[in-house]
């Protein structure tokens, strides 16, 4: 396992690291969760059909808090409590004469699951009072079951622009993965200036178990911090395992991003999925959200 920065730096700008000579493999746990899967579908249809009800006390109920909303562009809203959130209903109706919405659930994909987390995307419609749609479009939700419920966390619009050419898509994704892998060149580093400087805030990380952490600027991190990852876990570099676009807008990209931290000696530790939202604020690309599924491989010290 090579231990120079220059490699480490390699390693992390890029190489898909799915097993490195001389390293036992240890099987992964499987992925995917199929009853988490039914019961976020079904956390969806509750969510639709307290949203056409217009009323935010009953949509509220279908709803986690601390909720999220990306809408792109470096912009991260938090409703902390149930209270601060309004789904806007009159506004709706005297903008766009709206009536109901309805989520096509033949469009219903699901990107990772687990079993209290589920990144999903649907197809969603607005109809006006005479039935017809007059929006359609897809959303990315983040359904997490808390207290033994499951229920809507995170919303973010998940449809790639009509016009957006090859040679345009390929340039935002290049600067958009150019933050994360600045994100993993500081990591392994050790420069948590350098990790921040990455990021776009406010900043969420929202943790396998439930864990929901915003960062209002930089001056709030999060600050890896390396001496206690040393001392505890045994770390000594991250790599990245995989790194796929799934959705691409012009100030957004979803990225389903695998990665692994190693011990000094070579062995891995620990593998994680996780989504990373990278978004356009101004001309600066920085991670802003962080969502992380549960390991697939685990062999940290207990």
């Amino acid at each position: 396992m090579p231990t120079n920065l220059d490699t480490i730096v390699v390693l992390a700008l890029g190489v898909l690291v799915m097993g490195l000579p001389g390293v036992a493999q240890t099987q992964d746990a499987p992925e995917g969760n199929a009853a988490a899967e039914t019961a976020a579908r079904e956390a969806l249809q509750t969510f639709i059909t307290q949203w056409n009800t217009a009323d935010d006390a009953n949509l509220r109920r279908a709803m986690h808090f601390p909720f999220a909303t990306v809408p792109g562009g470096g912009t991260l809203i938090v409703d902390a409590r149930p209270e601060d959130f309004s789904a806007g209903f009159d506004q709706m109706r005297a903008r766009e004469g709206w009536s109901r919405s309805s989520f096509d659930f033949d469009s219903f994909a699901v990107v990772e699951s687990s079993t209290d987390k589920v990144h999903a995307s649907i197809g969603f419609s607005r109809q006006g009072a005479d039935g017809t749609a007059y929006r359609t479009s897809r959303v990315f939700y983040i359904v997490t079951r808390q207290d033994g419920r499951w229920a809507i966390q995170l919303r973010t619009p998940a449809a790639e622009p009509e016009d957006l050419g090859g040679d345009e898509r390929a340039e935002i994704v290049a600067a958009a993965r150019r933050a994360v892998l600045d994100f993993f060149t500081a990591f392994n580093a050790g420069d948590v200036d350098g990790t921040v400087a990455t990021l776009n805030h406010p900043h969420l990380f929202m943790t396998a178990g439930g864990g929901f952490a915003v960062a209002e600027s930089p001056g709030d991190g999060p600050r890896p911090n390396f001496d206690r990852m040393r001392a505890d876990e045994g770390w000594h570099m991250s790599t990245i395992d995989a790194l796929e676009a799934s959705i691409v807008t012009r100030d957004k990209v979803h990225f389903e991003l695998t990665f692994t931290r190693w011990h000094p000696d070579g062995t891995r530790y620990w593998t994680v999925p996780a989504l990373w939202i990278v978004t356009r604020a101004g001309d600066h690309w920085g991670i802003q959200v962080r969502s992380l599924m549960p390991a697939t491989f685990d062999a940290r010290a207990r």
